[in-house]
């Protein structure tokens, strides 16, 4: 029920939101808390309060982590009213991970799913928008 919608013109390449919380192991995560994937055994927590929690997933993304750190961007012009939305999978490497997409766009995967079991196509078509730990490798 939550989502982050354009209140103005967004011009490709501006600077969304920096993705904020405190760093935790993945054996210290709480089912409580809102966590992000940043690393091979390291997660960007929250309480589910930030404005980066609150942007909703999506197949056919707008926004990106184009300098591989957790700090989004837009990837192309947004208008007014559009929802921002990131491609979960360029964040999350946890082998067997996975969610019921309902994003709707046109490219829509039906499931998201882990980094490293996406097609390789999806990898090679997101690899400039995922973090850095994510580019490149192979699990």
């Amino acid at each position: 029920g939550r989502g982050v919608f354009a209140a103005a013109p967004i011009a490709r390449g501006t600077c969304l939101v920096q993705c904020q919380g405190w760093l935790a192991k993945t054996d210290a995560l709480d089912d409580s808390w809102h966590a992000m994937q940043v690393g091979p055994d390291l997660w960007l927590c929250s309480t589910g309060a930030t404005l980066d929690d609150c942007i909703n997933h999506s197949c056919e993304p707008n926004a990106g982590f184009t300098t591989g750190e957790a700090v989004l961007y837009s990837l192309c012009d947004i208008a007014v009213g559009a929802q921002i939305g990131w491609d979960y999978s360029t964040s999350i490497a946890e082998m067997g991970w996975t969610l019921e997409c309902l994003c709707g766009s046109g490219q829509c995967r039906g499931i998201i799913r882990s980094w490293w079991e996406l097609p390789t196509a999806e990898r090679v078509r997101l690899n400039g928008v995922a973090l850095d730990y994510l580019r490149g490798g192979e699990a």
